[in-house]
């Protein structure tokens, strides 16, 4: 009978471990002021557009332009493309006024349009050919498709995946031609190669992204 208990005993659920339970709580703080954050910068930045469009916008630019070129190199692997599709993003958000009708916060509605930019720029480019929805996403006032944040997702670790089969040099040329914004001649010298060799490398490497996206787009 004492065996039974003492099994018993030894099956009891295991005590929570206080620095676990610590780590969680600070994390939750973590957020909870990272959200306090965004709200006052939201508030704030949202005050600044009532008073002075120009200065709102400016404010919003300085506040979200590095994070939103982060985000889109994530898409598009390039510094200067993702810097362009901001700057779009932007401009498009001023000469619209935006500011008037947004009514999610203005970080949700940058993401989203930067996002939306980036898909419909890796149509554009590995896709070839115009489709009608991205006709009609150039002629529209806002820019906006709907958000499919799975679609996002499911692009995004597909060209990490693309970008990772690439044979080594081949990948060293394309993330070099792609992210480090180098000219061709510039990796041939670079890398001791002919510049056709680069060439070459570069027209595997887009072949290979864009069949593999092309079921993803």
């Amino acid at each position: 009978m004492q065996s039974t208990l003492l099994d018993s005993a030894g099956d009891e659920a295991p005590k929570p471990n206080v620095h676990s339970l610590l780590n969680e709580e600070a994390t939750n703080e973590e957020l909870a002021s990272e959200k306090r954050e965004w709200n006052d910068n939201e508030l704030f930045i949202r005050q600044a557009f009532v008073e002075n469009p120009s200065q709102g916008c400016a404010l919003l630019f300085r506040r979200y332009h590095k994070i939103l070129c982060s985000h889109a190199v994530r898409f598009v692997y390039s510094k200067d493309i993702a810097e362009d599709l901001v700057s779009d993003v932007f401009c498009r958000f001023w000469k619209t006024k935006a500011y008037e009708t947004v009514t999610s916060s203005y970080r949700l509605y940058l993401f989203r349009s930067v996002r939306n930019e980036a898909l419909n720029y890796l149509r554009w480019e590995f896709k070839e050919t115009e489709t009608i929805e991205l006709a009609e996403y150039r002629e529209s006032p806002r820019g906006q498709q709907p958000d499919h944040a799975t679609q996002y997702e499911e692009v995004v670790k597909k060209v990490e995946e693309l970008v990772n089969t690439l044979p080594p040099q081949c990948q060293k040329v394309f993330l070099m031609s792609r992210f480090e914004g180098k000219k061709y001649q510039e990796i041939a010298d670079e890398m001791a190669l002919s510049l056709k060799t680069v060439e070459a490398h570069l027209g595997k490497a887009l072949s290979i992204m864009r069949n593999g996206l092309k079921n993803h787009l």
